[in-house]
């Protein structure tokens, strides 16, 4: 059976969430008129998407599921990725946040395309083709297969552009950071045999359904990745919006990673 994350780690990871959430809602920011500044409502979407994941995640290693955590923690980390994504070139950050909201359009033209394809009678067709016209939607499914920005590879290529907020961290730290907090994650997203590990049955005894072996020890990876992504995610947020990080919280950040170690 998987041994549990020392319970003071875990705590460390809630309070730091805990107060990061406090000082970001003590900032009062105010949404800026979408259509001069779209990335406002999307950055402020994906920090409190971010939170939501982080918090999951920190609950499933509590609950001695920590594979399935660090499976989960990617999507922080894609969160992460999308954010640095869209505010490293401030020039383009307009641009590039229209491109991740309008590609909600390529998902509608996908069910598009089965809702026709499997619609009940013409009176049902007929309604739908009215919605489709109304909204603009060609039925397509390519589209969807296509990633928003245009990139193949995104969260690599992401990982690698310049920031202004890279500070001292090099193309190396952040090709390790891409190795340990997305590629290895990817394996437990994808059930790939070292997500499976942990599960392997033993040989000598009939097969009973049984809970992780621990084999991996993803507990600390989570929890690592969960502190990392999540505050990433705030600064590259609060920058695109030109606020400062409240300086108590990377003194927060620093403090509970260190204690992590």
């Amino acid at each position: 059976m998987a041994r549990p994350c020392n319970k003071t780690q875990i705590l460390k990871v809630r309070t730091y969430l805990n107060r990061a959430e406090s000082l970001v809602d003590k900032l009062g920011i105010v949404l800026r008129l979408p259509y001069l500044y779209p990335f406002d409502i999307l950055g402020l979407a994906l920090v409190s998407k971010v939170f939501a994941l982080s918090k999951a995640c920190v609950k499933l290693v509590a609950l001695n599921f920590p594979d399935e955590a660090f499976g989960l923690s990617r999507s922080i980390v894609e969160c992460a990725t999308i954010l640095r994504y869209l505010t490293a070139e401030p020039a383009v950050q307009d641009g590039r946040s229209r491109d991740f909201a309008k590609f909600a359009m390529a998902d509608k033209a996908f069910w598009a395309h089965y809702a026709l394809k499997h619609s009940i009678g013409p009176d049902k067709e007929l309604e739908i083709r009215r919605y489709m016209e109304q909204e603009g939607i060609v039925a397509d499914t390519k589209p969807a297969r296509r990633h928003w920005s245009g990139e193949e590879g995104f969260v690599w290529k992401a990982s690698l552009l310049d920031h202004p907020l890279d500070g001292t961290r090099t193309e190396m730290h952040r090709k390790a950071e891409y190795a340990v907090n997305y590629y290895y994650a990817s394996q437990f997203v994808h059930c790939s045999s070292l997500a499976i590990d942990s599960y392997c049955p033993d040989e000598a005894t009939p097969f009973c359904v049984a809970p992780s072996s621990g084999l991996r020890k993803t507990g600390n990876s989570t929890l690592f990745a969960v502190i990392v992504s999540a505050h990433s995610s705030i600064g590259y947020a609060l920058f695109g919006m030109n606020i400062d990080l409240p300086p108590k919280l990377n003194a927060t950040c620093q403090k509970t990673l260190e204690r992590l170690v």
